[in-house]
């Protein structure tokens, strides 16, 4: 051969295909989410409030509030901007939304014409969200945020009874008490002496003082990992898309799944003869005849370059790798091991197929990100598909 080229026979149209619209496609399992929260609200055993800010880690924000608000899995959301409670209350989700993050640009008069519940942060915040009550009329509920070591956001724990005081002064309802870990998800349980354990301990002094009705601590790591963290209620984002620390012990162990796949089809077969190469830079080549699948998808849809060499792909049940340089919107499988592949056969990327899963802690290791990473970074320009679930 003196050069790669496709295989004529296996580009005739696929009988209902979908018109020439590419394939690439997030799968989004509303049900799978449920069925998370669900297992980590049983194993926490306390209130829940569901984590859907960044749209939701990616998955979708609107469809995933829905779905969890018409399930009865969690008793509330947080949201970290108040434009992102205001699109869920647009979505029609009227549950309870904390939001977790700074109010910016005079966004306390939004929070309260939305029905959202506003974090203290910082002193400056009770004058500004109590003069926005006023000037509505209304009663304000708000969560004082207490910084215990993380030193990002929350009221210092020397000011916090202070604080509460001129919250409750100017009218409003401490209704909350919460904080924030920095190292749950990496600290040992076993080692009293670690991080979460120390927070914990000064999130309670500030509790003997302020008694509020809700105290809350614990993000994902914190609430499947730390017993003493969970509290009055738990705020969860990545363990219920099925991703982050679980516990090892086979009687704790919940059972999670993971809700996001990233999948396209087969867009072209080609040959490389041996020698050849594939892709810029030409940084892969063929010690063997190759046949070679093209992937309708590259880094501008969330399959990053620096994946390049390391990533696997599923495409019928068996792992392939992707061979030469990822790139923008085209990625290249060697699939010369799986001699029955066609053109327009399912390719995922991250998910299940068949017996197989790639995980998403697997496919950021690829590239060195993080889960959280992972979800978020995938493309806008890739659409999302909700599955199961009610989220409509």
């Amino acid at each position: 051969m003196a050069g790669p080229a496709s295989i004529a026979a296996s580009q005739a149209p696929v009988p209902g295909g979908r018109g020439g619209i590419r394939p690439t496609r997030i799968e989004v399992d509303l049900g799978a989410v449920i069925e998370n929260a669900r297992a980590v609200k049983a194993l926490a055993a306390t209130r829940l409030y569901a984590v859907v800010k960044a749209d939701a880690y990616g998955h979708g924000a609107p469809q995933v509030a829905r779905a969890l608000d018409a399930s009865g899995a969690c008793d509330g959301l947080c949201v970290s901007l108040v434009e992102e409670g205001a699109q869920l209350r647009d979505a029609g989700v009227r549950g309870p939304i904390l939001v977790m993050g700074p109010s910016q640009a005079h966004g306390e008069d939004e929070m309260i014409a939305r029905g959202l519940t506003p974090v203290v942060s910082d002193p400056d915040d009770v004058a500004r969200i109590a003069a926005a009550a006023a000037a509505r009329g209304a009663s304000v509920s708000v969560h004082v945020k207490i910084d215990t070591g993380m030193h990002r956001l929350g009221i210092a724990p020397s000011d916090a009874a202070r604080v509460a005081s001129d919250a409750r002064a100017r009218g409003l309802t401490v209704a909350g008490l919460m904080t924030h870990f920095a190292n749950a998800d990496i600290d040992d349980p076993a080692d009293l002496g670690c991080m979460t354990y120390a927070q914990l301990a000064s999130f309670a002094q500030v509790d003997a003082v302020v008694r509020a009705p809700i105290r809350h601590a614990a993000n994902s790591s914190g609430a499947m990992m730390f017993p003493s963290a969970r509290l009055d209620l738990v705020r969860t984002g990545i363990a219920i898309y099925g991703n982050g620390r679980w516990p090892a012990d086979a009687r704790l162990n919940a059972p999670r799944r993971q809700a996001m796949r990233l999948v396209t089809d087969v867009a072209q077969l080609r040959r490389v003869p041996r020698g050849g190469t594939v892709g810029y830079g030409a940084l892969w080549r063929a010690d063997r005849d190759t046949i070679v699948a093209v992937l309708p998808l590259g880094y501008a849809d969330g399959l990053p370059r620096r994946a390049t060499s390391h990533a696997r792909v599923l495409i019928r049940g068996k792992r392939c790798p992707l061979v030469g340089a990822i790139s923008m919107d085209i990625a290249i499988a060697d699939v010369t091991d799986v001699p029955e592949a066609q053109v327009a056969d399912e390719v995922v990327l991250l998910g299940e197929q068949g017996s197989d899963t790639i995980t998403t802690a697997e496919y950021g290791a690829w590239s060195g990100l993080t889960e959280y990473e992972v979800t978020c970074g995938m493309s806008k320009r890739v659409p999302r598909v909700h599955v199961g679930g009610a989220g409509g």
